[in-house]
């Protein structure tokens, strides 16, 4: 028999056997429904919550609020909750940083019980005396919510996810509606775990080499050789007397410098758009991907140009903040020069990179050398100079290591 008070207005399960097929016929479509190649194609979570809750709902269950909880690998995240609400009638994301481990906001929450192998966690708060261990009870019940449950959500390796859901509606949930949750939570969890391996891959690839490579890779160009030849500004900047602070400081100041330095510059080189390829020691290597049109190219110049005038300026401002110990000024330079690339796989037959290669690379590399040497913060080529509308100031010409012909060099006019 179902227990008291545990049945939804207007139900008359008398058996288990009877629960038993109800439970069936409404839990069948929602399965249904997870497994088509449109929900695993789903490009997003957000969506796919909203489809679920919406499923459940038509079925029958009365949710008014319901959250998803997952973990990830994420170089700033480690989890993400989606919150969905029956005013809104959508799915609201907000990611938590690694320190929300440490936080009262996690170590109160029934999430953590289920992270540490409890649950499900039924609570029926309409009731006298209901437990409300967790503040998210204290809230519900405020707002007039009368039933909540968390149950696992399980991804493959027993990763502990959680899923909640909760209803403003007398009586709250029945034995029923419970058991079509639980039915089709393993379907959820499949193609929930689906959707988070693609997202996770998308994460780490432009995490590791930039979003605009990582979603060529992501797409298919993996093979060696795979590329084309594209028109691109180049940046390459380093930090000066690296080598030697290196020698002199500990490690981990060296590797906190570095952090805040690379910080500095990547800054103001993503927010204009440039694709940073990758570090290299002290330096980084970036490209300002534009159309062999005179105005596209002129515009990727300016940019890049004003991402240089910024990077030194907070390069510059770290001597507040990360000076080493011995008073060694933390200064960098930077090379701009623009032409036609490789830019695709290149590598060893298992063990590729997706990179720049050709004889502009060798040339703005060879630029930075001068910086230095000029005792200039940013040295421009005269392919750059040819195509700024600012007003540039000549350093002379001068032979490049391993570049035949002479080369004009310029610094931006302060």
């Amino acid at each position: 028999m179902t227990p008291p008070n545990d049945s939804a207005p207007g139900q008359s399960l008398t058996a288990p056997t009877d629960l038993k097929v109800a439970v069936a016929a409404r839990a069948a479509p929602i399965v249904a429904a997870l497994m088509e190649k449109e929900r695993r194609a789903a490009a997003r979570m957000a969506p796919l919550f909203d489809s679920f809750v919406g499923h459940l709902r038509a079925a029958g269950l009365p949710i008014s609020r319901a959250s998803l909880h997952i973990w990830q690998l994420h170089p700033q995240f480690a989890a993400r909750s989606l919150v969905w609400n029956l005013d809104s009638g959508e799915t609201t994301e907000l990611g938590h940083a690694y320190s929300i481990q440490s936080q009262n906001q996690y170590l109160t929450s029934p999430v953590r019980v289920i992270r540490e192998g409890g649950g499900p966690i039924r609570r029926r708060l309409e009731r006298a005396g209901c437990p409300a261990e967790f503040p998210i009870l204290e809230e519900l019940q405020e707002r007039g919510f009368r039933d909540y449950t968390m149950r696992p959500l399980i991804f493959s390796g027993d990763t502990r996810n959680a899923i909640s859901i909760a209803t403003d509606r007398p009586g709250g949930f029945s034995e029923a509606d419970l058991a079509v949750l639980d039915a089709t939570l393993p379907a959820f969890a499949a193609v929930a775990e689906l959707q988070q391996l693609r997202r996770t891959a998308r994460d780490l690839l432009n995490t590791y080499v930039g979003p605009n490579t990582g979603e060529r890779i992501f797409s298919g160009a993996v093979k060696r050789g795979d590329g084309e030849i594209i028109h691109a500004v180049l940046w390459y900047c380093d930090l000066r007397g690296f080598t030697a602070l290196a020698e002199k400081q500990p490690l981990a100041e060296v590797l906190a410098l570095l952090d805040a330095y690379f910080d500095a510059i990547a800054q103001p080189v993503v927010a204009r758009g440039g694709e940073i390829l990758k570090f290299m020691g002290d330096a980084m290597l970036v490209i300002f991907p534009c159309e062999s049109r005179e105005q596209a190219v002129c515009g990727a110049c300016e940019l890049a140009l004003e991402a240089a005038e910024e990077a030194v300026q907070r390069v510059c401002a770290l001597n507040d903040t990360h000076r080493p110990k011995d008073g060694t000024t933390i200064e960098c330079g930077v090379a701009v020069h623009v032409g036609e690339v490789m830019y695709g796989n290149i590598g060893a037959a298992d063990r590729l990179d997706f990179t720049v290669i050709g004889h502009a690379v060798n040339l703005v590399a060879r630029l930075s050398k001068l910086c230095a040497d000029l005792n200039r913060a940013i040295v421009v080529s005269d392919a750059v100079a040819g195509m700024s509308r600012r007003e540039l100031v000549s350093l002379g010409q001068h032979q490049l290591k391993g570049i035949g012909a002479l080369q004009e060099v310029f610094t931006i006019l302060r």
